[in-house]
Parts: C-alpha cells; structure tokens; sequence
C-alpha cells in the first residue's frame, strides 16, 4: 500500500522543485534514501548524520544531476543542488520517491 498522498508537498522555491516527506519524525531519511537508490543511475555523494540527533543530510546523483536529502525540522527534504537541472528530471524524481512504501536497511546489502 501506498503512503498517503498527504505526507508529500511539492513546492517551488527559487525556481526548483522541492519536496518535503512527512512531519513529525515520520519517515527515516535513510529509508527514503534507500528506496531512491532502487532508480538506476542514482549514487550517493556524500552523507552525513549525527547519532545521537536527528540531523540528516546526503548528497546524491540522478541522472547526472546533483540533489540534496535533508532534515531541517520533523521532515525529510529534498532539492535539486544544481540549479540546470529541469523541473521534469525533478518531477520524475518525485514521482519514484512517491511511491514510497518502507525500506531496509537490509535492502541495501
């Protein structure tokens, strides 16, 4: 079953898609992480996290196109880095991250 199409809000910000998953500590940012890593020619960058927090932040490539994942408040964001790339590589970015269901980590071995 499909996440609630209310846990997902797409807005424009300096002429780029963005898109914030969930609220409240919903949704792990590596879960999401991992389902997005499911897309071919999709790798990540860099990551960083902190244990004992919440801070989240990682870097990773889609379609030769650099986006970032983070966790600014109780949601998981994301946002184009490089400002060429086109609101229909994003769009189709965000279609895949709405389907998400759940991830393991274990998906991941």
């Amino acid at each position: 079953m499909k996440i609630r199409e209310d846990y997902f809000n797409t807005y424009e910000f300096e002429n780029q898609l963005n898109i914030s998953v969930g609220d409240n500590y919903r949704f792990s940012a590596m879960a999401i992480l991992t389902h997005i890593l499911k897309l071919p020619s999709t790798k990540i960058l860099a990551q960083k996290s902190w244990v004992l927090t919440d801070d989240f932040q990682a870097e990773f490539e889609f379609k030769d196109h650099v986006f970032v994942m983070y966790t600014p408040m109780d949601s998981v964001d994301i946002a184009p880095l490089d400002q060429s790339v086109s609101n229909e590589i994003t769009a189709e970015l965000y279609a895949h991250i709405k389907l998400f269901k759940s991830a393991s980590f274990f998906d991941r071995l």
